[in-house]
């Protein structure tokens, strides 16, 4: 079942069916996505260790909002940036309930991955689309970034579902 938090999208495949611009657009607004979800998520919980690494990738995807803002006016100066309905891939949206129970987070973590994991690739197709060595490598750091933030998800994923480890670790360490 598909959480109201996400919006499964058109898959990886159909990127090649829109423009660089459209792309762009759906990469700026799937930033925003991703940080509005984020912060909402990490209103919602209650595990202070996870509240805080769901902050910081809230941090992370405003500034790759910001990165792909002045890509955009770049390419594509004195044009305000076009937010085509459609999407790629998974769209996070605000979490607008309480999350009481690990499971609840567990799932939205779960989808959260996959959302990152496509973002990946989504960049990675970018890279091959734009035409500057600069642009290439702006690429490449916000794909490698999103894998970054998969495996930040994944190892939390993997200790939530042990949830008395998970607790016991957040008692002992860092």
């Amino acid at each position: 079942m598909v959480p109201p938090e996400l919006d499964e999208g058109l898959p990886l495949e159909k990127a090649g069916e829109f423009s660089l611009q459209e792309l762009l657009g759906m990469a700026i607004k799937a930033e925003i996505g991703a940080k509005k979800f984020y912060k909402s998520l990490a209103e919602n919980m209650d595990m202070e260790a996870l509240e805080e690494k769901v902050k910081w990738l809230a941090r992370e995807e405003e500034k790759h909002e910001k990165f792909l803002r002045e890509l955009y006016a770049n390419m594509f100066p004195g044009e305000e940036v076009v937010f085509p309905k459609e999407h790629i891939g998974p769209e996070l949206k605000p979490v607008a309930r309480e999350l009481h129970k690990v499971e609840d987070i567990i799932d939205l973590v779960r989808w959260a991955m996959k959302a990152e994991e496509i973002a990946a690739e989504f960049y990675g197709r970018l890279e091959d689309m734009v035409d500057t060595e600069e642009k290439k490598r702006l690429m490449r750091y916000l794909s490698n970034m999103e894998r970054g933030h998969y495996y930040t998800l994944k190892a939390e994923y993997e200790l939530l579902l042990d949830w008395t480890m998970y607790s016991q670790m957040m008692n002992v360490g860092p």
